[in-house]
């Protein structure tokens, strides 16, 4: 299967550096991605339509600039979202397809098991929106294709997380915030 990359298409250069505060402003004030959006709504995207902001909990700098600096250690790996509050629709659907495409067995769902509880959800996000489909496929992929240990994919399901909220918190789905009307 081919994976794509998503990549902003804004025309600042500053909006579009992943971690540069311009970037965290504007993503900051987008709720194209949030809780209730659903697979099929997102299967229904167009490639290029991205789902921007955090889902359940505002976005935190502190935060968003450790996760998109620590994520530039796997840029190589186009799977993995470069910033992980503007999934591009190509992507997500991608990574849904290898969530349904891939089943685990035997020592590797043991991995993805064992990484789950490693996560600071205790699984691929919060809540069973989109994006936890999302991230299993992404975990499924790197487990089965990039054969990484539960360590990594605990940390890159971390970093990948795109609820919102401080460093070093948990984010909570009771802290939703509302679909755009």
């Amino acid at each position: 299967m081919k994976h794509t990359d998503s990549t902003p298409s804004m025309a600042s250069s500053a909006t579009r550096t992943a971690g540069s505060t311009a970037r965290f402003a504007y993503l900051a004030s987008e709720h194209t991605n949030f809780c209730t959006l659903d697979r099929a709504t997102v299967a229904g995207y167009p490639d290029g339509q991205p789902m921007q902001g955090a889902c359940c909990d505002p976005m935190d700098m502190a935060k968003y600039q450790h996760q998109v600096a620590d994520l530039r250690r796997y840029a190589s790996i186009t799977e993995i979202p470069k910033d992980p509050y503007d999934i591009h629709a190509g992507q997500a659907k991608q990574l849904l397809a290898d969530d349904s495409s891939i089943t685990l067995t035997g020592t590797d769902k043991v991995t993805y098991d064992t990484a789950m509880q490693k996560t600071d959800d205790k699984g691929p996000c919060c809540c069973q929106c989109w994006r936890w489909y999302m991230t299993e496929g992404l975990d499924k992929f790197l487990i089965t294709q990039r054969h990484m240990s539960a360590q990594q994919v605990a940390d890159i399901t971390d970093l990948t997380n795109g609820c919102g909220g401080p460093l070093g918190s948990t984010p909570s789905p009771s802290g939703m915030q509302p679909a755009p009307s």
